[in-house]
C-alpha cells in the first residue's frame, strides 16, 4: 500500500512537470488557464540549498534596455522543516527595488499566506490576493506557476488585474560545470510574468503584456 502511494504522488508529479514544461514553451503565447493540482493550502516549498539570504540581479529579457534590478530574499526553515520564503519582507525588498521611496511598508494578511497588500505613498495600495498554485516537489528544480488577482486602490478608484508568475530555478554549478568563475553557491533561472486584464473567472484570455527575466541569487549568509 505504501509502495501504490508513493507512485501516486510521483505520477502526479510527473504530471504537474509535464504541465509546467508545455507551459514554458507557449510563452510567450500565453493564455489564462487553470492551473493543474492548484492547491492553495500549501505555501511555495523551496529545495534545501535555498535556505538563507541572497542578493538577486533580474534582468528583463523582454527589454534590454531596462537596467537590472537588485535586492536581497531570505528562505528559512519552518516548523514543519520546509524551505519558504519570507513573504512580507521578500516583497518589501523587490518592491523597494521597483518603487523605490513611493513603497511604505508590506503586509501580509495573518489568516492567510496567499494575501498581500503593498503600502504606497499618496494613499495608493495594491491588495494581491493568489487564486491559484501549483508547484513541483524536486530537490533538484524549483518549477512553479501562480495565478494572483491585484486590485490596486488610488483616490478612491480602484483597478483589477490579473498577474501570472511561473519561476523555474536551479543551481548554477549544476548546469555549468565548465565555469570556474561561478561561485560556489549560486542559483539561476528564469520567471515568466504575464497579465491578462480585468475579466474575471474567464479562461482563455490573452495575455496583455508578457515579460520573461533571468534572474541570477548569489549567496550572502545564514
Amino acid at each position: 500500500m505504501i509502495g501504490h502511494v508513493a507512485n501516486v504522488f510521483a505520477y502526479k508529479d510527473i504530471t504537474i512537470n509535464n504541465f509546467l514544461e508545455v507551459r514554458e514553451k507557449e510563452w510567450p503565447e500565453w493564455v489564462i488557464t487553470s492551473l493543474k493540482y492548484s492547491d492553495l493550502k500549501k505555501d511555495l516549498v523551496y529545495p534545501s540549498w535555498f535556505e538563507g539570504t541572497w542578493l538577486v540581479k533580474s534582468e528583463n529579457f523582454s527589454n534590454s534596455s531596462e537596467e537590472p534590478l537588485y535586492y536581497q530574499v531570505n528562505f528559512y526553515r519552518n516548523e514543519s522543516n520546509q524551505i519558504i520564503g519570507r513573504r512580507a519582507a521578500n516583497s518589501e525588498s523587490i518592491g523597494k527595488a521597483l518603487f523605490g521611496d513611493r513603497l511604505l511598508k508590506v503586509k501580509n494578511d495573518p489568516e492567510s499566506f496567499n494575501n498581500q497588500i503593498v503600502y504606497l505613498r499618496n494613499d495608493e495600495y495594491i491588495d494581491s490576493r493568489i487564486i491559484r498554485r501549483t508547484q513541483i516537489e524536486d530537490e533538484n528544480l524549483f518549477f512553479s506557476d501562480e495565478l494572483a488577482i491585484q486590485t490596486v486602490y488610488k483616490s478612491g478608484i480602484s483597478r483589477i488585474n490579473q498577474v501570472e508568475v511561473m519561476s523555474k530555478f536551479y543551481k548554477c554549478d549544476e548546469i555549468d560545470n565548465e565555469s570556474s568563475n561561478l561561485p560556489a553557491k549560486k542559483i539561476c533561472g528564469s520567471q515568466y510574468l504575464a497579465t491578462y486584464g480585468s475579466k474575471l473567472g474567464e479562461l482563455n484570455l490573452k495575455a496583455v503584456t508578457s515579460n520573461k527575466y533571468a534572474l541570477t541569487f548569489t549567496f550572502i549568509g545564514y
